[in-house]
């Protein structure tokens, strides 16, 4: 269920950046402006509600103690 919704904001993101950049090529100076704000809110939402989600989803069962470096568990292997 989840990924359906992050699928869904991606593409929601990408569609978003699209009418942006397309605001801002289309030679108006207020469609210019328009694009401007358009782009941006859809970059903050990138990294400040996608990104964040995606990696609360990808890591929520992981145990992450098997990523973090122990120089005490290096010692005991050297020593064996």
């Amino acid at each position: 269920m989840e990924n359906k919704i992050l699928r869904i904001s991606l593409i929601g993101f990408i569609i978003a950046l699209c009418v942006g950049f397309y605001y801002i090529y289309s030679g108006d100076v207020d469609d210019y402006y328009l694009g401007q704000k358009i782009v941006g809110c859809a970059t903050l939402f990138l990294f400040f509600i996608l990104m964040p989600a995606f990696l609360i989803v990808r890591y929520r069962h992981k145990k992450l103690k098997s990523f973090i470096w122990n120089p005490d568990v290096l010692k005991d292997d050297e020593e064996e």
